[in-house]
């Protein structure tokens, strides 16, 4: 009997699985993918599909009903920008808003301009991160990570919105050292 209640539960939450392909603001260096894959496991209304860090993408699974945390919702509370904006309050809760969840702009890899930067020593997380969210918010930065090793901060780009020197401006307003 058990097994079979248990299949069951499965069945019907997969009926009412959907899927959302959104942008993740966060990947600063290659350890906050580790941070993201623990911080979405404490999140039982998402369940984590794919991640792609390289270009900031990740594909969460989820139930509408257990999402908005309503048995009957509105159907305006079921429009993709209303999902959307509660993946984000949930992964920026979890995160301490040091994730954000928002829309993914399917701009091609072909269209966007790398953009690199040397800077001056970011030898722990948080000043890694505050160097990678100086930009990352900027519209036009689609996707930006930063290399310890080499001090470089790589921005990947669409040149018709942003361009290298209005990366470094927000660089020296964040006070990262640009070299």
């Amino acid at each position: 009997m058990r097994l079979y209640t248990a299949i069951l539960c499965l069945a019907l939450t997969s009926l009412h699985a959907e899927e959302m392909t959104v942008r993740i603001l966060g990947f600063s260096h290659e350890e906050r993918i580790a941070d993201f894959h623990k911080m979405i496991a404490t999140l039982p209304e998402l369940k984590l599909v794919t991640l792609d860090a390289d270009k900031a993408s990740a594909t969460l699974s989820y139930d509408p009903l257990v999402l908005l945390g309503k048995p009957k919702p509105k159907p305006e509370e079921l429009a993709p920008e209303k999902i959307l904006e509660r993946i984000d309050n949930l992964i920026g809760k979890a995160s301490v808003r040091t994730f954000t969840a928002t829309k993914a702009t399917g701009i091609a890899d072909g269209k966007l301009t790398q953009v690199q930067v040397k800077v001056g020593v970011l030898d722990c997380k948080g000043c890694r991160y505050g160097a990678y969210i100086a930009i990352a918010k900027i519209e036009g930065v689609e996707r930006a990570s930063v290399n310890s090793d080499s001090r470089t901060l790589t921005a990947w780009i669409d040149a018709t919105k942003t361009n290298k020197e209005a990366i470094e401006a927000a660089l020296k307003k964040a006070r990262v050292e640009l070299h």
